[in-house]
């Protein structure tokens, strides 16, 4: 801060990526994740559930599938290690298919607030734990608590390394998030804006499928149930690195009212 005033400028606070001008809330990206723990859960849910969540132009893909997934961040540049729960959509946009993150629940306030503040990311602050229990992966949710989610299948079960290079490619297909942000006033939108993002250097170590269980506890604070399990579809854990740092705008909604 001192050899930025000594500089002469009078704007010397923009040199950071955030408030506040002491200690900024989270570092500049890029950030590299290194060996990520991953339970996946896909399932099927109700049409009306899923629509509820899905804004324009998105379009839900058929099956009316859900994912639901627990991270452990083992090694993360400028964040240290967190855990995260990411709740998604298979949709279609444009007619490509593409998944849409609707709600994310993390145990760490600066990933938390970087999520929101630059991508849009709809993370809010919970307690995620991913663990093995015996033979068991555990992922569990719990909020102010209270536990509201609860998935669980055999520790690495299923070998499928034939898999890893098509699996690859899944975890790069393209993610989207809804940025939202009021003007000032609270009510006007200031920002409202589809974006993708961007996953670079995605490497997958290992992956394993086998059977898994969902249980999820309806929560006024938590809304992991708002999307019903109907039946499960697939397990499956990973083990990769990637780096996050930046996403772009698809499209925005303030714009397209202009026009």
């Amino acid at each position: 801060m001192d050899n930025i005033k000594g500089n002469g400028s009078t704007d010397w606070f923009l040199q950071y990526p955030v408030m506040s001008t002491l200690r900024p809330s989270y570092p500049r990206g890029p950030w590299h994740y290194k060996d990520m723990h991953q339970l996946i859960v896909t399932y099927e849910s109700t049409a009306e559930a899923v629509r509820a969540v899905v804004p324009r132009p998105l379009v839900p893909a058929e099956g009316n599938r859900v994912t639901i997934e627990w991270r452990n961040m083992t090694e993360v540049s400028g964040f240290g290690p967190y855990a995260e729960i990411g709740h998604s959509v298979a949709c279609t946009f444009e007619g490509k298919p593409v998944t849409y993150v609707f709600q994310a629940f993390l145990n760490s306030e600066s990933p938390t607030l970087a999520g929101r503040e630059i991508l849009g990311f709809p993370k809010r602050h919970a307690e995620p734990e991913l663990k093995a229990i015996r033979e068991v992966l555990t992922g569990t949710l719990s909020y102010g608590g209270t536990q509201v989610a609860l998935a669980t299948m055999p520790y690495r079960s299923v070998d499928l390394s034939e898999r890893l290079a098509e699996i690859e490619q899944e975890l790069q297909a393209p993610q989207l998030v809804l940025k939202l942000l009021p003007d000032v006033d609270g009510h006007t939108p200031k920002v409202a804006q589809l974006v993708k993002v961007n996953l670079y250097d995605v490497r997958l170590k290992g992956a394993w499928g086998g059977p898994a269980e969902l249980f999820m506890v309806p929560h006024v604070g938590c809304p992991v149930a708002a999307l019903p399990v109907v039946r499960v579809l697939e397990g499956r854990q990973h083990l990769w690195d990637m780096t996050l740092n930046d996403g772009e705008v698809v499209h925005d909604y303030l714009e397209a009212e202009r026009r």
